[in-house]
């Protein structure tokens, strides 16, 4: 059996500096994929699976974890064909401010109310593979606060004993899914205020 494995992160991003202010200038994923792999269903092990998001405003930006619930992924001919996994939006945390900080909480408090997430009423999302043919450019639907939209991205793979992991990142627009909470789409005069409307999921799933 070849195996692949992954020496760097599926996304990379180069961020050019100039005198005029900062451009951010996108290297375009490209999948890194394991070959002759065993062609069956895997299932997620939530506990060594990871989920980092990651979101930026005018000078400054957050980053944090969700934890997954559940989650599998077919593969055929080394291709992911199918695949679900369901993400505990509960599990928010802030990992770039120290957790015995007020500021943590306070922060966490926020982006799970109804000005973001409000994982009170919406406590999942869920991603579901519809087309998985090309993995440089795999389909999905994504649901977040019960709407969905199609999404799609780069996803890499590597075997190690039998185990498969599975590697992306994601580009999300929050406004789609209803959190417009200060986006300059549709606010005006935020100032340092502005939050952007893309946030970032970097994933890694490994099978049982």
């Amino acid at each position: 059996m070849k195996k692949i494995f992954l020496i760097a992160p599926v996304a990379l991003f180069t961020v050019l500096a100039s005198c005029e202010g900062e451009t951010k200038t996108e290297v375009a994923e490209v999948a890194i994929v394991a070959e002759h792999v065993e062609s069956k269903e895997y299932i997620v092990n939530a506990l060594e699976s990871t989920v980092e998001w990651q979101g930026e405003g005018v000078g400054h930006g957050h980053k944090g974890n969700l934890s997954i619930n559940r989650g599998k992924f077919i593969i055929e001919n080394d291709n992911v064909v199918a695949g679900t996994i369901e993400i505990d939006m509960t599990s928010l945390t802030v990992t770039d401010i120290p957790v015995e900080d007020e500021e943590n909480a306070k922060l966490v408090g926020h982006l799970t109310t109804e000005d973001f997430f409000n994982v009170t009423t919406f406590p999942t999302a869920v991603l579901t593979i519809t087309d998985g043919a090309d993995m440089n450019n795999i389909k999905a639907n994504l649901t977040i606060k019960d709407v969905t939209k199609e999404v799609t991205f780069a996803l890499s793979s590597a075997e190690n004993n039998g185990l498969i992991t599975l590697t992306t990142s994601l580009k999300i627009d929050r406004t789609k899914f209803g959190v417009t909470y200060n986006s300059g789409n549709f606010f005006e005069n935020l100032g340092d205020y502005l939050i952007d409307d893309e946030f970032k999921l970097n994933v890694s799933l490994t099978s049982k």
